[in-house]
């Protein structure tokens, strides 16, 4: 059936939704998990992981602009790495973008649980609400994709407005002495080691745009996804960078209580109520606005983990089940399980390592990719709408380059401080690569 161009181009996405889909995912990253880095570095030193991290950022999101350009039809970063280096490598990584959002939303759910367990006054309320959540967003994402992008964009609103009220709020309080002369922190290599996952965690799932590509318009598409994912970059290291500088500034680190927040996982609020109290009207008008960042985000982040499990599952048409439907199931399941038996900070390492090795194969994709020199001329081109040679050769070197060192550094640094995981995440994807060989190969 031919569907009328005016009909598809109502289910397109333009810049604004893509902004919004970018920041909606990532903007959880403002509310919680910054101050275990500080708990490492202390406030001070954290803004160097956090400037290396968004160096590697930059790069990255330079580098699945053009690749969405050349592949406009890829359903994933996976795809981009599966063109460089086969099949059985995109199938790898598949499983590393899966493993990003798949612990990322356990993760955002427990911080949520804790807002809204502090707001109430309950925080032993957290993980049954952070269920609640997930499996109220286990059930919109049975729907169709765009019905998703229509809730983040609002959320993602209204996360905004909620930064915005944090910063006024702790603006009065703000001492510069109290951002350049804390009672803690230092760095060297090991902590900064330490650090540079929850500095990862301020950008994470920027890349869910990647996920969406093949649903923009692609009238203008470049320009378009280019506004979009830089807008949602810039976007995020300015919040980022204000909510840093005055959670820090805003807060007397002599005072005994004042590290307790660095043990939270709704750190934004007890910082308010360090600073106006527990009962102050705008510590329990920001809590309640800005569970809506955070609802945001586990809403972004659980479609996308439904989005990438759901082609990496059998077929079980001849069992009446949609796999839609299973692999909503399979997260919300999965996500019950962590959010009810680990640590958030655990789970963050873990999503911040699926999501490194994924920035790594894009990164060394793109530069392989380039060496090719694939033209439009050849031939399975008609789909493309770019080539590599419309972009500058020494502006994507450079920042592939600088995505690829950097997520080299993040992974190594992984390997040292979690090796277990790493190597069970390792041993997954070997599993998973010969379970669907085998099935490619009917046995």
């Amino acid at each position: 059936m031919i569907i009328p161009e005016e009909i598809r181009i109502k289910k397109k996405i333009g810049a604004f939704s893509i902004w919004a889909i970018g920041v909606g995912m990532v903007i959880s990253g403002e509310s919680f998990g910054w101050n275990l880095g500080w708990a490492i570095t202390g406030p001070l030193w954290f803004f160097v992981p956090v400037l290396v991290a968004a160096l590697m950022y930059f790069g990255l999101v330079q580098s699945l602009i053009e690749l969405a350009c050349v592949y406009p039809e890829a359903k994933g970063p996976h795809d981009y790495v599966e063109n460089a280096f086969g099949k059985k490598a995109g199938s790898f990584i598949a499983l590393a973008i899966l493993f990003e959002f798949l612990f990322a939303t356990p993760a955002i759910a427990s911080s949520l649980g804790e807002y809204l367990g502090f707001l109430v006054g309950d925080l032993a309320l957290s993980p049954w609400i952070g269920t609640f959540f997930l499996a109220a967003f286990s059930i919109i994402n049975l729907f169709e994709m765009h019905i998703g992008v229509r809730l983040l964009v609002i959320l993602t609103l209204l996360a905004i407005v909620e930064l915005g009220i944090f910063q006024v709020s702790v603006l009065g309080a703000f001492e510069m002495h109290n951002l350049i002369v804390p009672t803690f922190g230092s760095l060297d290599i090991q902590k900064f080691m330490e650090a540079i996952p929850y500095a990862v965690w301020l950008f994470l799932a920027i890349e869910g745009i990647s996920l969406m590509t093949a649903d923009i318009d692609k009238r203008n598409f470049r320009k378009v996804l280019s506004r979009g994912y830089y807008t949602a970059f810039f976007t995020l290291l300015v919040l980022a960078l204000v909510v840093l500088v005055l959670a820090a500034g805003g807060i007397d680190w002599t005072q005994p209580l004042s590290r307790s927040i660095l043990e939270e996982n709704h750190p934004m609020p007890a910082s308010l109520a360090l600073i106006l109290g527990r009962d102050h009207v705008l510590t329990q008008v920001f809590t309640f606005i800005g569970l809506f960042g955070l609802i945001a985000s586990l809403q972004g982040v659980a479609l996308a983990a439904t989005t990438q499990l759901e082609p990496l599952l059998p077929d079980f048409k001849q069992q009446g089940i949609s796999k839609r439907a299973f692999a909503s199931l399979a997260v919300f399941v999965l996500s019950l399980l962590a959010i009810w038996s680990s640590q958030t900070g655990f789970l963050i390492e873990l999503s911040v390592f699926g999501a490194v090795c994924m920035y790594l194969a894009v990164a060394v994709s793109l530069i392989f990719l380039r060496k090719k020199k694939v033209k439009k001329t050849q031939e399975n081109s008609s789909d493309k709408l770019y080539d590599h040679t419309d972009f500058n050769s020494l502006f994507s070197g450079i920042n592939a380059w600088l995505a690829a060192i950097i997520s080299l550094f993040c992974i190594l640094a992984f390997v040292r401080l979690q090796f277990i995981s790493f190597a069970v995440f390792v041993l997954c994807g070997i599993a998973f690569i010969f379970l669907n060989q085998k099935k490619k190969n009917g046995v």
